[in-house]
């Protein structure tokens, strides 16, 4: 896999280290990953709205006969 680097300030390394260790992952990377991964959650929650359960979307995903 190719890697990276980017440059961060102080206070962004910080923040890494202590959700790297809050998470108790190997790397930032793997931080950086999952803080991306909840904000991508956030953000299609965001799409679709409170008056969207997961349950409701997903219950005309089914086919009739099942």
């Amino acid at each position: 896999m190719a890697t990276t680097t980017i440059q961060v300030t102080d206070d962004v390394l910080e923040t890494l280290k202590q959700l790297r260790e809050e998470e108790n992952v190997p790397s930032y990377n793997a931080v950086l990953k999952r803080v991306l991964a909840k904000q991508r959650s956030k953000t299609i929650a965001g799409i679709l709205g409170k008056e969207f359960s997961m349950k409701s979307i997903l219950k005309d995903l089914r086919d009739k006969d099942e």
